[in-house]
């Protein structure tokens, strides 16, 4: 099993932090994908427990569904499909407010397993780099909410 962890700072309360983490329809303005669409709205939100996202990026379409989904804390998914040599690939993002709820941290972590033995060395960078570019466009629309709102 490989691990990716990343801790990331948001100068913004948790619970901006939380609706813009969660919406899927954001997504497309800071992964490489073109556009982030809903195929199965979740519970109790349409990006609840259940849904399935789609990310597409060009020919690619790479979908994931929602497993936990606790308001403004946490939220996990699985992977349904990659277009890497990984299987079992699931993340969960956890977000903790900083005294004064002023601000607050994202801490991800993704778990996944190679289908090819050893490539765990060249994996684990290309995983990384995915998680902390979406961590920090997270942070940034979030820091960009709470300075207008």
């Amino acid at each position: 099993m490989q691990t990716v962890s990343s801790s990331t700072p948001i100068a913004a309360p948790q619970e901006i932090a939380w609706e813009v983490m969660t919406d899927h329809a954001l997504y497309a303005r800071w992964t490489p994908a073109s556009q982030v669409d809903l195929e199965v709205e979740g519970s109790p939100e349409p990006n609840g427990v259940g849904a399935i996202r789609v990310f597409r990026t060009g020919p690619v379409n790479t979908r994931e569904e929602i497993t936990a989904f606790e308001p403004p804390h946490r939220m996990a998914y699985r992977m349904l499909n990659l277009p890497l040599p990984v299987r079992n690939c699931r993340s969960e993002l956890t977000l903790v407010a900083d005294e004064g709820n002023e601000s607050c941290r994202l801490h991800w972590d993704t778990w996944f397993e190679t289908l090819v033995p050893f490539t765990g060395g060249i994996l684990r960078p290309i995983m990384s780099s995915v998680v902390a570019r979406m961590a920090t466009g997270i942070a940034g629309e979030a820091e960009r909410r709470a300075r207008s709102a």
